[in-house]
């Protein structure tokens, strides 16, 4: 019995620790969000602060998110493109990341974020597997639509 719990501790214990580290990772980084040129150009951070603040996500891959399918909560990722990070919320998990730009790309890091279990759950893998180390070209129009090779990843509507 002693020797069970131990084990299922230890688990417990090496858990916890990979996901601080998969934290501490992702948040120690400090390097400049713009990839390429004067490392702290203000032209450069200005020339992508359209992209900063919150976009809902509105279509993954061909999926159209519905937030009443999520209890009405609406996914959606948050850029600061000043301090080189992203937030979010998959409908479900909170996620977080450190992101770079360079021209029409967006490159994302490793994905951290919470592990709750919730209806849906295609949505939020869907959502994370698209971001997680990825690097998507980013179109603007009405919406950001977020591209990996020529295959539509996502669709972003920027809120107010």
């Amino acid at each position: 019995m002693i020797i069970l719990l131990n084990q299922t501790m230890m688990k417990f214990y090496i858990f916890i620790s990979i996901i601080f580290s998969t934290i501490c990772l992702s948040c120690g980084s400090d390097s400049n969000s713009i990839d390429g040129g004067d490392q702290n150009s203000q032209a450069q951070v200005q020339s992508y602060k359209k992209l900063d603040g919150k976009w809902s996500i509105e279509k993954v891959h061909d999926l159209a998110v519905d937030p009443t399918q999520l209890d009405g909560k609406q996914p959606l990722i948050i850029f600061n493109v000043t301090e080189g990070t992203f937030t979010g919320n998959d409908g479900c998990n909170a996620f977080q990341g450190k992101v770079t730009f360079k021209n029409d790309k967006i490159n994302f890091g490793p994905v951290a974020g919470t592990l709750m279990a919730c209806p849906h759950m295609d949505i939020s893998v869907k959502i994370l597997n698209s971001l997680s180390e990825k690097e998507l070209t980013y179109a603007l129009k009405d919406d950001m639509i977020l591209y990996q090779g020529d295959q539509q990843v996502m669709v972003l509507k920027h809120m107010e």
